[in-house]
């Protein structure tokens, strides 16, 4: 019973997570071009950008693998998941502005989703293992 605990409640911080990184890449770059909230360029560093994706990739790792372990056996949310980071990098990788601006914060949407369907899986689940106990 523990384990199904933590692992829900990490989806819950992996889908929050995600959808702060969500807005956060969406929103950033109309924020900064207002003039009296040029200060705030400090959230737009190399370090805090891939602080965030470090941090939500070990999240939804250990979480996305401990539903898929203990519980559901479906691989869609990982396939989900990788997508997800998938698009995040790619938007990083590419030089363009408007890939980063776009793929980013579609990436992070992607893997919010992906916690979603975790945690609807795991729900749904009728398997009960003698760990999970």
């Amino acid at each position: 019973m523990k384990n199904q605990f933590i692992g829900l409640h990490l989806d819950f911080v992996g889908f929050s997570a995600s959808l702060l990184c969500s807005l956060h890449c969406a929103t950033l770059p109309s924020l900064l071009s207002l003039t009296s909230l040029a200060s705030l360029q400090f959230l737009n560093t190399f370090w805090i950008e891939y602080s965030i994706i470090l941090v939500s990739f070990s999240i939804a790792s250990y979480a996305l693998v401990h539903g898929y372990r203990k519980h559901h056996q479906k691989p869609t949310a990982l396939v989900i998941v990788l997508s997800g980071f998938i698009l995040i990098i790619s938007g990083h990788l590419f030089q363009a502005e408007w890939h980063e601006t776009v793929l980013t914060p579609c990436g992070a949407a992607v893997v919010a989703i992906a916690h979603f369907v975790n945690w609807i899986q795991i729900k749904q689940s009728s398997v009960e293992f003698p760990d999970c106990q």
